[in-house]
């Protein structure tokens, strides 16, 4: 094998070490290597790995189905070096190769950079991750993460509600890191909601399994079956003096018996399912939901619990449906509203 060669190959794999990419930057302009180069970069593209693309959709009830393409419609890995190097070679020659070799290696340095994905409250987005994971965060949620995944390391930090769709990597386990647990996976999809003004956090398995790590009980794993989820519930533990302790259940995950959608997704689909849910608890949501802001004259109020479901509902509207249930009354001024008697 020509050197210039095995730099491409050592490059294409990322093992390519800075006095090596030196060398090959130096014979990547030197004259009458055109045809040399064309031949080892399409050999460089003949063997990449294949891989078939699954398309995530969420259906009617708010849960996630995956559809396999079938080998008609294989692509190769897309964006990667080495397929983008060996395609523009060929298209546009060796100059262009020169910049986007540079830019690429001289990219690695700044790999280490964290990305911030944030989303006010009343909206949602979606994000995918460097290693095609795909990412769904509901209202006033941020997702970190290191750009690039470096050495491979799949990490991110959540604080508020997402829909994870991993992509599975045996080698390479995805961990989640919230305020009060971590989660370790190999490829599912599930939901995680870890508000920190919130009294309980969740982390809801749709498919695959899941691993929690609980930060003040390291000790304690818990490992989720699909349809199961994690309810970590904060409590004061002031006779201790410890302030703030938290407990943890398994239960299983039930469908809205009316609508057969499953509450921990549905606001993937726009809507807000909840069932025995504190007035406190529920004004969260409502106000992460259209965001306003909500308090509360008396805090009695915060004992009345509520079963039901909103989707096309405005704030007035939900409100004037709650107070069929409980004799309450509220004022309104712009976004804020104050719950009374």
């Amino acid at each position: 094998m020509s050197r210039i060669n095995y730099l491409l190959n050592k490059f294409a794999q990322g093992t390519c070490s800075s006095d090596e990419f030196e060398e090959l930057m130096d014979l990547l302009q030197e004259p009458a290597l055109d045809q040399e180069l064309k031949n080892a970069l399409r050999g460089i593209q003949e063997s990449l790995d294949r891989e078939i693309i699954s398309e995530s959709t969420i259906n009617q009830h708010g849960d996630i189905v995956q559809r396999e393409l079938n080998s008609s419609n294989q692509v190769k890995k897309a964006f990667s070096r080495r397929s983008v190097a060996a395609a523009i070679i060929v298209i546009i020659g060796v100059p262009a190769l020169l910049l986007l070799l540079f830019r690429a290696f001289n990219g690695e340095r700044s790999l280490t950079q964290k990305s911030i994905v944030s989303t006010p409250a009343g909206s949602k987005t979606s994000v995918e991750l460097p290693d095609g994971s795909k990412v769904w965060l509901n209202a006033k949620s941020t997702l970190t993460y290191t750009t690039g995944f470096v050495d491979g390391k799949r990490e991110v930090s959540l604080v508020g509600e997402a829909m994870f769709d991993i992509k599975h990597d045996s080698l390479h386990p995805f961990f989640v890191h919230t305020e009060n647990f971590d989660v370790t996976d190999l490829g599912t999809v599930f939901n995680i909601r870890a508000y920190p003004e919130d009294k309980n956090s969740e982390a809801a398995l749709i498919s695959g399994s899941i691993e929690i790590s609980l930060k003040k009980k390291s000790a304690d794993k818990i490992l989720l079956e699909p349809n199961q989820k994690m309810v970590l519930e904060k409590i004061e533990d002031n006779s201790k003096g410890k302030g703030k302790d938290i407990t943890s259940s398994v239960v299983p995950i039930l469908a809205d018996p009316q609508t057969q959608i499953v509450p921990d997704t549905s606001w993937m689909v726009n809507k807000l399912i909840f069932k025995d849910e504190t007035f406190e608890d529920l004004a969260m949501k409502l106000q992460r939901r259209y965001n306003v802001e909500i308090q509360f004259e008396e805090l009695d109020y915060g004992n009345y619990k509520f079963t039901g479901r909103f989707e096309d509902e405005t704030i007035d509207e939900a409100l004037q449906e709650l107070q069929i249930i409980a004799p309450f009354s509220y004022r309104k001024n712009g976004n804020r509203i104050v719950i009374t008697k």
